[in-house]
């Protein structure tokens, strides 16, 4: 709820764009904060972009693996054609 909020301030502030970023596991909150803010805090809030990716980390013990990112990009205001992303639009993982 304190990201919602966050997200609320700015756009309260003048802000005409928020980027909303995560990465791992966080992912799911980044999602679920951007959700929320479209449909129950402000219903004119666009989802402009969403850049997925992967970055190389060292883990504590000194293995090296990838960690997912998500970047959403949102904008505040009634655009022609709305979200780029409808409700039921879905990707799936193969």
């Amino acid at each position: 709820m304190n990201y919602v909020t966050a997200c609320v301030t700015l756009f309260n502030s003048g802000n005409g764009e928020v980027m909303v970023r995560a990465r791992g596991q966080a992912i799911e909150k980044a999602i679920d904060t951007v959700q929320m803010l479209r449909h129950s805090f402000l219903k004119n809030v666009l989802v402009k972009t969403i850049t997925l990716g992967s970055e190389d980390v060292t883990r504590y013990d000194g293995t090296r693996g990838n960690i997912s990112t998500i970047e959403i990009l949102l904008s505040q205001g009634e655009e022609e054609g709305g979200s780029e992303l409808e409700e039921d639009e879905s990707v799936e993982a193969q």
